[in-house]
């Protein structure tokens, strides 16, 4: 009981920890497949790929029919993407990358926004290599927010982390060929409404070498999860207080 107490406690310490963005501290970053609509301090467009490249709060708007957010920053600092309005498709990569992020990366759902991001199709892509997924971080992952964000996996997996990831509120619908929301480390869910459709695992956490991590804790929120296999699978536990789960088998 100690052990559970103290992760929870640890858990909700997390969920707090996101920052306030200011908005005299925004970047305002709206683009296209011809390039940035005007230039912004770390912030860098090639061949469709914008690249940020300081920590920072960014809001996000634009299409990119075969692109990608791409976020490798070296200085000390979280990194916010508020998407507000952005349709981002890539044919053999992660919609949105997240590299190198020093604190963690922050994806805010604006409200009233409708965020649209894919990959794919790929059938044939290795699901052991990076990045494996359409929002793929290497650091941890917080997604929050009112809007909305549909992410559809046509190579690997949906949402993942290599780290941490923590949902706590936008809606949010996931339709990947393997597995739909994964974070390495942990996968802690408070609040929003999700819908995963996916071809292997619904939810998932993978490590196995530590028995302090490869969890899943959902305390809030309500999720709709279609699944080829396990609805919900950890390496350690998972467990669910205060949250409304359905779950239907595909036949």
């Amino acid at each position: 009981m100690m052990k559970k107490s103290l992760i929870v406690l640890l858990v909700m310490m997390l969920l707090a920890a996101v920052p306030v963005f200011a908005e005299e501290n925004t970047a305002i970053v709206s683009f296209s497949d011809t390039g940035l609509e005007q230039e912004t301090e770390g912030v860098l467009f090639d061949n469709g790929v914008v690249r940020i490249e300081k920590p920072g709060t960014y809001v996000l708007s634009g299409t990119l029919t075969n692109g990608q957010i791409f976020v490798s920053v070296k200085d000390k600092g979280d990194v916010i993407l508020v998407l507000s309005g952005v349709d981002i498709h890539s044919n053999e990569s992660a919609a949105i990358e997240v590299e190198k992020c020093s604190k963690q990366a922050v994806i805010s759902l604006a409200e009233g926004t409708e965020n649209i991001i894919s990959d794919g199709p790929q059938p044939n892509a290795d699901p052991d290599e990076d990045p494996s997924a359409v929002l793929f971080s290497s650091a941890d992952l917080v997604i929050e927010g009112n809007g909305s964000l549909q992410v559809t996996g046509g190579r690997v997996d949906g949402i993942t982390s290599k780290d941490r990831l923590i949902i706590r509120g936008g809606k949010i619908v996931v339709e990947a060929v393997r597995h739909g929301i994964k974070g390495k480390d942990s996968v802690q869910i408070a609040g929003g409404e999700i819908e995963i459709n996916a071809g292997k695992d619904g939810i998932k956490s993978t490590n196995k070498e530590k028995s302090s991590l490869g969890y899943v804790e959902i305390i809030g929120g309500r999720i709709t999860i279609r699944s080829g296999d396990e609805p919900i699978q950890a390496e350690t536990y998972y467990t669910v207080e205060d949250a409304k789960i359905r779950i239907i088998v595909n036949e």
